[in-house]
C-alpha cells in the first residue's frame, strides 16, 4: 500500500533511538511496591530516561524463554543500556525466604549474563520499605 510505512520485525531497533532517546531494562515482580524503586534505580545507575519492564509474579524464581524474549526486544528495538533484575522481601509469588531468593536472583541475573554478555546485569533486593541494593 502506498503512503506505509513497512512494519518493523519485533526486536528490531527503532527510529526513536536515533533521537538519542536512552533506555534500560528492568526484570520485574508484578508487584506494585517494587516497579517504582527499581525504575528509579534503573535510571539512575544506567543513566537514562526509560526503563523497559519487563514484569512477572515471582519473576526470579523461573527464568523462561518467554522473558528471554522480552528481553531481547528491549535490548534490540531500544538498544537497552543495561538490564536489572530485582528480587524483593514479602513475594506473594515466590514465597521462600529473603536469602534463597536473593540467591535466585543472583542466578538469574548470571543466565542473562550468558545470553547478553555485551549488556551489564545488576541483580538487586528491595526491602520491605522499598530500598533498593544490589546483590
Amino acid at each position: 500500500m502506498a503512503g506505509k510505512a513497512p512494519k518493523s520485525e519485533p526486536g528490531t531497533r527503532s527510529d526513536q533511538q536515533d533521537s538519542g532517546v536512552t533506555y534500560s531494562t528492568a526484570i520485574c515482580c508484578i508487584d506494585g511496591r517494587v516497579q517504582e524503586p527499581v525504575t528509579d534505580f534503573g535510571r539512575k545507575h544506567f543513566k537514562v530516561r526509560y526503563v523497559d519492564m519487563v514484569t512477572r509474579p515471582g519473576v526470579v524464581a523461573d527464568m523462561s524463554e518467554e522473558l528471554h524474549s522480552h528481553i531481547k526486544i528491549s535490548i534490540r528495538a531500544h538498544d537497552s543500556r543495561g538490564i536489572v533484575i530485582s528480587a524483593h522481601a514479602d513475594c506473594a509469588a515466590n514465597p521462600v525466604s529473603d536469602e534463597i531468593q536473593k540467591e535466585q536472583c543472583r542466578s538469574a541475573a548470571e543466565a542473562i549474563r550468558e545470553a547478553w554478555p555485551q549488556v551489564e546485569v545488576v541483580p538487586v533486593w528491595v526491602s520491605r520499605d522499598s530500598k533498593v541494593e544490589k546483590l
